[in-house]
């Protein structure tokens, strides 16, 4: 092996390699003073073991002194002199000896901690194939531009964000979004670097490379939660800087009284809050890495805590506790042809970004879809048969958004307009939308219609007016299909003692049939005996408005910690109103992942649930480490004032307390 080599050995390993030296020369330093009379060569011996271990404490221990912030390392550097200075050779060998060792151990156990952060860096892959000039090209993966087609082939991990422009397959994303089985994935779809491609080849193009992917920006927020300081490890960094000095206050005046140096030093060694300051950052650091591996990422150490804290549960409906994915249930026409209502309805909504007003031109677009009932399609005898291309939707001549409410459009008509019957040139203009705007505008709602609704709305469906020169003449239900984990998950959380909330835009009664739809029902064994219960959200709150939604959010943390999860933009405000804001579905959202408190990557419901039972056993993590490292010092206090407690046993049993928190705190990476 070259200098050179030996050198970079050295530095890899050299606090191991200080423990080691000091540890020989401390048992070989008191191995000779006890089976021999050399009690000059012991002495020497175990001041060199003393210097040998304590060199970087001491040298820490000058800084903390020179720049007013007293710590753990300056109580040993003062017990380790003080005892060398009153001939306590062993004594001083063993503290230095003993903490060096805590030091390296605990050093290498919080690494451990810190292994998910790892586990996610070597995540991405080096190198990505790339086709250019007709070419395919292995190049550096953080060269690819966006836009460039990288090919994946099936069992190697994706090197970019981007978009399957060819190819199908199913893609482990578990290193991303926590997702346990594979998704299906084909032209169009999202993929991610460091997801697994298992199957089939994907040609996929390029929107992010290198620090520019979803699992860099995951990587980012973990160091930074990771660095992030809770209430708990503020209040006790604080609380260090008072106590320190107060120990070595402590020591002098027991000096003083007692003139008994051991008991001073030993005073100044059981003293350090060692335990007391490491056990809450490894616990935050361990719950903060499993959550990322599970595809949870933490803002930090506070938001954890309080997370723990939570007593209530508010979910957005649609995208939440719904599949977002909105469609036409079925569309009535009252004295009009079904097709007309559904194309003047999507020319009105035409130039609307709404998740309704997708759903209708959708349907217009591919008409027999807008003949189907709860979801199926079906083709009635008044329609013709599909027609492979999309049918063409005009625009509205003018356009207006009422928030909360519908549309209103004005459309010039020049002959035979959206399957018109009167045929007459002029202008009509189409109201879309719910009660309250039939209601502003002095529209009056027939009977059969009125009736129609309540039939539909009853099911849990949206249904919207159509009206054309002030006349309903018909009307559109559409229906956003509940997430089959949503009752499972409000059962979970009503298990844990956590309330759940329903807010909405929809009026009572679709709140109403999707509360309880969200109800779970199951048989509990009572006494013995099997009983019936029916278990659904607890409240809900109906046609609110974003502001709404905000402010019932602030109503609720009157008497609760409350967490609000929604989709991280369109309920932006109630998240971050919320005690805790939990954003759904953040992969590839920079907004979600930077702003909420917590982000599940996947659009998976029952990310939550294990997210605040983490959050709970982190918070009783910290408590337990927080009483045992104040147990260990009340106990060794007592210890030193009986007697019982010797300078060297003080040190051991300091060190395997703060193993102990750490340990403890390390049972988070397997919760």
């Amino acid at each position: 092996m070259d200098t050179q080599s030996v050198k970079q050995y050295y530095r890899k390993h050299r606090k191991a390699i200080i423990v080691a030296v000091s540890g020989l020369l401390y048992a070989s330093g008191w191995t000779l003073g006890y089976v021999s009379a050399f009690d000059t060569a012991s002495a020497a011996i175990l001041i060199l073991a003393a210097i040998v271990g304590g060199y970087d404490i001491a040298k820490t221990a000058y800084h903390e002194v020179t720049s007013r912030t007293l710590g753990i390392k300056t109580l040993v550097t003062l017990a380790a002199v003080g005892a060398i200075a009153i001939g306590s050779y062993w004594e001083a060998a063993a503290v230095v000896f003993l903490f060096a060792l805590g030091s390296y151990l605990e050093g290498r156990t919080m690494r451990k901690t810190r292994n998910a952060l790892e586990e996610l860096l070597e995540m991405t892959p080096d190198t990505a194939t790339v086709r250019r000039d007709g070419e395919q090209k292995e190049v550096p993966a953080r060269e690819v531009e966006a836009g460039e087609i990288v090919i994946v082939k099936p069992g190697e991990k994706i090197p970019v964000d981007g978009d399957v422009v060819e190819g199908e397959s199913a893609v482990n994303q578990a290193p991303v979004t926590g997702e346990s089985a594979p998704v299906h994935k084909a032209d169009g779809d999202e993929v991610y670097a460091g997801t697994i491609n298992q199957e089939g080849s994907l040609e996929v193009r390029t929107t992010g490379s290198g620090t520019d992917t979803t699992l860099q920006r995951i990587i980012q927020r973990v160091e930074a939660a990771q660095e992030a300081q809770s209430k708990t490890e503020s209040i006790i960094d604080r609380f260090a800087k008072y106590y320190t000095p107060g120990v070595i206050a402590l020591s002098i005046g027991a000096y003083a009284v007692t003139q008994n140096a051991i008991l001073s030093l030993t005073l100044l060694v059981i003293g350090c809050p060692g335990a007391l300051v490491i056990g809450p950052p490894v616990s935050i650091v361990s719950a903060i890495g499993n959550a990322a591996r599970n595809g949870v990422l933490m803002k930090g150490g506070e938001h954890l805590e309080q997370a723990g804290k939570i007593d209530l549960v508010a979910f957005d409906k649609t995208g939440t506790l719904t599949k977002g994915e909105t469609t036409v249930a079925d569309v009535e026409g009252f004295g009009v042809a079904d097709d007309e209502v559904l194309e003047l309805a999507a020319i009105a909504e035409k130039k609307s970004e709404h998740h309704l007003a997708d759903a209708i031109v959708a349907a217009a677009q591919d008409r027999p879809t807008a003949a189907a009932d709860g979801g199926t399609a079906a083709v009635r005898a008044d329609t013709e048969p599909a027609s492979t291309d999309a049918h063409s939707i005009p625009d509205p001549d003018d356009f207006d958004v009422v928030a909360g409410k519908g549309v209103i459009a004005h459309y010039e008509v020049s002959g035979e307009a959206g399957g018109s019957s009167d045929g007459s040139d002029g202008g009509w203009e189409i109201v879309v939308g719910n009660r309250k705007l039939l209601d502003e505008r002095g529209i009056d709602i027939p009977d059969e219609v009125a009736e129609y609704v309540r039939e539909r709305e009853d099911r849990g469906e949206t249904v919207v007016h159509i009206v054309r020169d002030e006349a309903v003449i018909g009307t559109i239900a559409m229906r956003d299909e509940l997430r089959e984990a949503a009752p499972g998950v409000i059962d979970q959380l009503q298990d844990a003692g956590i309330e759940t909330v329903m807010l909405t835009g929809d009026n009572e009664r679709v709140a109403a049939a999707v509360a309880r739809e969200a109800g779970f029902t199951g048989l509990q064994e009572r006494g013995g005996e099997a009983a019936t219960q029916e278990v659904g959200i607890d409240d809900y709150r109906a046609e609110l408005l974003p502001e709404d939604k905000q402010d019932v959010v602030e109503g609720l943390r009157e008497d609760h910690t409350a967490a609000m999860v929604g989709d991280g933009i369109n309920d932006a405000p109630s998240l971050a109103t919320a005690d805790v804001g939990i954003a759904m579905g953040a992969a590839g959202t920079d907004t979600a992942i930077e702003t909420a408190d917590m982000a599940l990557m996947a659009d998976d419901l029952e990310r939550i649930p294990y997210a605040v039972k983490l959050s709970k056993a982190t918070r009783w993590n910290i408590y337990e480490n927080v009483g045992l490292a104040v147990l260990t010092v009340t106990v060794l206090l007592a210890g030193v004032l009986t007697s019982y407690v010797t300078l060297a046993l003080g040190m051991l049993v300091h060190e395997a307390s703060v193993l102990a928190v750490i340990a403890n705190g390390m049972r988070l990476l397997r919760h």
